[in-house]
Order: C-alpha cells, then sequence, then structure tokens
C-alpha cells in the first residue's frame, strides 16, 4: 500500500482527483464527504503506511510479553485507519471522523497499561484532544453558516480560521496547550513510535498545510508566536532532561513547532517536506529508544554505555541524531536548511529572529547529549562498562535490529534528496552568502556548545547556566524550563486539584448526607428491611395465621 500510494503521487504530478460523495441537503444547506487524492496526500500517506508496517514488526517483538497483543495491535491498526481517513477527507464535516478516531484511539493507546500514571497522562491525553475537537467543531459551524456547505474554502472568516488554527495547536501540542505530550510517553514505546513521527501529532500540521489558503493574516501571527514559543521552552527543556523517552518527545515537540513556524511564515510546502524528513528519522530514533529500554534502562544516567559494543543500534542511533539535527546531506537537512534560509525572506522581528535561532541550535544539543550519553560516556572513564552483545527477547538482537531499522534508516539518508526534487524546493536560496555559512555552521556550532558548556561531564551542562544568580530565581528558571514555562503544574495539578475538591463536597453533601438517608441509600436500606420481615414471615407463616385467627376471635368477642 505504501508502494502504490508513492506510485498514485508520482502518476498525478501536479494534478489531483476528487471524488466526491452527498450525504444530505436542506435548501442550500449541503451535507457531502470528498475523498481528495493529490501529491501531498498520497505522498504522506505512503510514509505512514511504511512507518506503520516498521512500528508494527518491532511491536511484535516489544509486546511479546504483553497481557493482551490482540487487543493492542487491533487498537494500533485503528489508529493508522484514522489517520489515512484523516489524510484523505478535506471536508470538515468527514475529517471529523478520522480527527476523532485519532483522539479516541491515542487515548485508549495510552491507558493500556493499567497504573495510576497512564490513566493521569491519559486523561489529559485525552481532554486537551477534545479541546481541539471542540474548536474544530466551531469551525465547521462557521463553515456551514457562512458557505452552505462543509468545505472550507478560500478567503475564510477570520472566526473560522481562527477556530482551525487553535483546533490544529492543541492537535500538535502547541503553547500553551503543550504539556500532554510529554505525559503521552506513558504509552508503549511503539504507540509513541507512530504518534510522534506521523499520526496524532503531525495531524495539526497536516491541517494547517492543507487550508492554508483559508487562514486569515492574524490566526498566522498567532500560529508564529505559539510555535515560537513552544519550540524554546521544549528545546531547553530537552537539554536538561534525563528521561530519554521525554527527551525524543520534547524533540518532536521542538519539530513540530519547526513545520508549525514554517508553515506561518507562508511556507506550507517547506512545512510539508520537513514533516516527512522527520517522520522517518523520528521513527527510526524511537525504534532505537525502545530497544535500548527493553535492554536496560530509560534514564541517560544509569546507561554508562552500556551499548557501546553494540555496532548496529550505534550506528542506526548516530543516524537519526544526526538527520534530527540536519546534519548535511542528511535527510533533516535538506528540508531544515530550506526553513531556515526561508526566514531571512520573512517579516520575522529580531525577537522572533533570536527566540528561532536559539531554539534550533538547541536541537544539536539535546541530540548530541542524547547520544553521548547512551554510548560514549564510558570513554572517558566514568561509565560502567559496555555490553559486547545487544539482546533481547531472548534472540540474537543483531539480526532483529537490522530488520526493524534498516529501511527507516535508507529512507532517513536519501528520502531528504528525492523530496527535493519532487517537491520543485530549491535547495539553496544564496549559494555564497555569509548568511549560507550561518546556516551550515548552526549543527556544528549546538556540537560544539554542548562540549563547551559541560555537557559531556558528569555537570548538566545547561542546568548549570540556569543555576547562575541568586538561589531563588536559578530555581524558578529550572522550573520554569522543565514544566515547559510552568504550563506541565498549571494543566495537570489545578484539574486534580479542582476534581478531588468536587469530589469531597459530593461525599459530604450527597453521599454522606441528606441523600444517604432519604435519597436511593435510605431506600435501599428499607427495602432490605422488609425483604427481612418477609422471610420471617414465610418461614412462620403457621404461627403467624394462628395468631392472626385468635386475635380475630377476641376482636368480635369484645365488641360484640
Amino acid at each position: 500500500m505504501s508502494f502504490f500510494s508513492f506510485l498514485g503521487a508520482v502518476s498525478l504530478g501536479g494534478d489531483s482527483l476528487v471524488l466526491s460523495w452527498e450525504v444530505t441537503r436542506l435548501s442550500s444547506l449541503g451535507l457531502s464527504v470528498d475523498f481528495y487524492l493529490d501529491t501531498v496526500g498520497l505522498v504522506f500517506s505512503g510514509v505512514v503506511l511504511y512507518i506503520a508496517k516498521s512500528v508494527f514488526h518491532f511491536s511484535d517483538a516489544y509486546m511479546s510479553s504483553s497481557v493482551h497483543p490482540i487487543r493492542f495491535h487491533s487498537l494500533l491498526m485503528c489508529f493508522v485507519i484514522s489517520m489515512i481517513l484523516f489524510i484523505f477527507i478535506p471536508n470538515l464535516f468527514g475529517l471529523m471522523i478520522g480527527w476523532d478516531g485519532l483522539g479516541i484511539f491515542s487515548f485508549l493507546l495510552v491507558l493500556f497499561y493499567p497504573c495510576h500514571s497512564s490513566l493521569s497522562a491519559g486523561l489529559i491525553t485525552g481532554l486537551t484532544n477534545r479541546l481541539g475537537d471542540s474548536f474544530l467543531i466551531l469551525a465547521l459551524f462557521f463553515s456551514l453558516l457562512v458557505w452552505g456547505s462543509s468545505s472550507l474554502g478560500a478567503g475564510a472568516l477570520g472566526v473560522a480560521s481562527f477556530s482551525l488554527v487553535v483546533g490544529g495547536m492543541t492537535k500538535s501540542a502547541q503553547f500553551p496547550f503543550c504539556s500532554w505530550l510529554p505525559r503521552a510517553m506513558a504509552a508503549p514505546t511503539p504507540v509513541s513510535s507512530l504518534v510522534h513521527s506521523s499520526t496524532l501529532v503531525t495531524a495539526g500540521v497536516f491541517l494547517m498545510v492543507r487550508y492554508h489558503d483559508s487562514l486569515s493574516d492574524g490566526s498566522m501571527a498567532l500560529l508564529q508566536w505559539a510555535s515560537l514559543m513552544t519550540m524554546l521552552i521544549s528545546g531547553l527543556n530537552a537539554c536538561v532532561e534525563f528521561d530519554m523517552k521525554k527527551v525524543v518527545a520534547l524533540s518532536t515537540l521542538s519539530q513540530v513547532s519547526f513545520m508549525m513556524f514554517a508553515v506561518s511564515m507562508g511556507f506550507p510546502l517547506l512545512g510539508f517536506f520537513h514533516l516527512i524528513s522527520h517522520a522517518v528519522t523520528k521513527a527510526l530514533l524511537f525504534i532505537c529508544v525502545g530497544l535500548v529500554i527493553l535492554s536496560y534502562s530509560q534514564d541517560l544516567r544509569r546507561l554508562g554505555a552500556s551499548f557501546l559494543g553494540a555496532e548496529g543500534i550505534k550506528w542506526y542511533f548516530g543516524g537519526a541524531c544526526v538527520g534530527l539535527c540536519g546534519f548535511p546531506f542528511i535527510s533533516g537537512f535538506y528540508s531544515k536548511d530550506a526553513v531556515i534560509e526561508s526566514i531571512f525572506f520573512s517579516s520575522v522581528g529580531y525577537c522572533g529572529f533570536f527566540i528561532f535561532f536559539l531554539s534550533v541550535l538547541t536541537t544539536s544539543y539535546y541530540s548530541a547529549r542524547l547520544f553521548f550519553f547512551c554510548f560514549l560516556v564510558g570513554l572517558l572513564g566514568k561509565g560502567k562498562g559496555g555490553v559486547n552483545a545487544f539482546r533481547y527477547g531472548g534472540c540474537s538482537g543483531a539480526y532483529d535490529v537490522h530488520c526493524h531499522c534498516w529501511g527507516l534508516f535508507l529512507l532517513s539518508i536519501g528520502l531528504g534528496g528525492v523530496g527535493l526534487w519532487f517537491f520543485y524546493v530549491m535547495p539553496c536560496m544564496f549559494p555564497c552568502h555569509v548568511s549560507k555559512a550561518l546556516v551550515l555552521f548552526i549543527c556544528p556550532f549546538g556540537f560544539w556548545a554542548f562540549w563547551l558548556l559541560g555537557g559531556h561531564k558528569d555537570s548538566l551542562g545547561v542546568r548549570d547556566v540556569l543555576a547562575i544568580g541568586h538561589e531563588g530565581w536559578s530555581s524558578g528558571r529550572e522550573s520554569f524550563v522543565r514544566e515547559l514555562g510552568f504550563l506541565d503544574g498549571l494543566s495537570g495539578q489545578p484539574l486534580v486539584y479542582s476534581g478531588m475538591i468536587l469530589s469531597e463536597s459530593v461525599n459530604a453533601s450527597m453521599d454522606q448526607g441528606l441523600l444517604e438517608t432519604y435519597g436511593p441509600g435510605g431506600m435501599g436500606r428499607i427495602l432490605k428491611v422488609l425483604l427481612n420481615y418477609n422471610q420471617i414471615m414465610c418461614s412462620h407463616w403457621l404461627a403467624l395465621f394462628f395468631l392472626a385467627y385468635v386475635v380475630e376471635v377476641l376482636f368480635w368477642v369484645v365488641i360484640s
């Protein structure tokens, strides 16, 4: 299916094919479901299907000890089908099927492990995605009012455009809705690999790319600054985090913000190009991280170059890291280089320019830090030593690692050059200029900053920089970075606290109040007493009958 999707994209070229089915029409109000086949949708569906194939293969080994593997794979398949429906239905009414399916099945997959942390993460993920659904419903409502159709046309009104942008921001975890994505790491690693590469998180980006011509300038300005803030705080948080899965999740947040920023500047094709190049790289990185976690731990401080002798996973992991930070001539380089160059032709001010380049530097920093703590820290004599063989699932891991990662590794290397030719994106806007040298030196400068700030030592690098100054202010700065601008606490703790207060009030006023006596609880006790009396009467019916007869005789004797 992935092959035929790519073949269809090449066959269509710049053309498109629309299949429409009108569900109902009432006067000028029409509801229809459209299937829109174009190059963008077919390429993205091909990437999604190939990544899904790799993730399903990886999940067979990762979830082999699971109690319910069939249920897990069924939910994962429904999740992929929802994404495919979302891609090919541009109509807002029909698009809600795939959009809601992504939210519902992601909620069920996050809750797959039966524990309190999964329940909390699932509730935050589900509620935030339902908030995005409400904004998409508002966009559909205004579309029906204005045009009498559920298809959003060009020249959309500001309210509908604003609703569409905010809905995409919640689904793609943009500021201030960015705290749910790190919490979704409670899901199994195969789910994270699929969610963070090409499905749930990228759905908002694809929505912005699809409806870019219908979005107003005000909504684009909102998206631009929201993506800049998300890119900055997620990049800084990844530089001080020690949970390996959370570092990769924060890198996804940073890269999705990078795509959103490209769309908000008026370059939707560049944002989509970076989306597909990032998808294969992030899927490869998550599979490698899952193999590391399955064999040892996900705490970077406990690894100590444990996989120094595992050549297969080390090179795949390193290739994913350099592709993530945009190393020259890897897939991520072509798309990221074009987006960075395009900022010189945009109307972003000096503040936005500074935030953008600082955020891009953090990508190289946390990529170098992630690879160093997993594979190289033992070379400095500070690790606990490495293992000579990589094993999981009771069998040798060399064959399985290549089987999971080889195809994604090839795509992460060659997809950028092919995509550059396919989407007709110019590889170089100014070949001989100081700005071009600045763009090319961003990736190595981030590696140098990692070494300069002491990230390779036992000290925490960026955390040491944040600790400069007064103790209270330094701890506040570190909390700001670690909690995604305090959004992590604001999105979870107030909801939990309010829910506990409400439950206590209900318990005091209803369960332990008047309702306990005169409500269902009191009625239940009365019926129980009546049933006990009935049982006593049934067991002593002869004595009761004789007693009633004697009483009746005495009564008539007295009154006569």
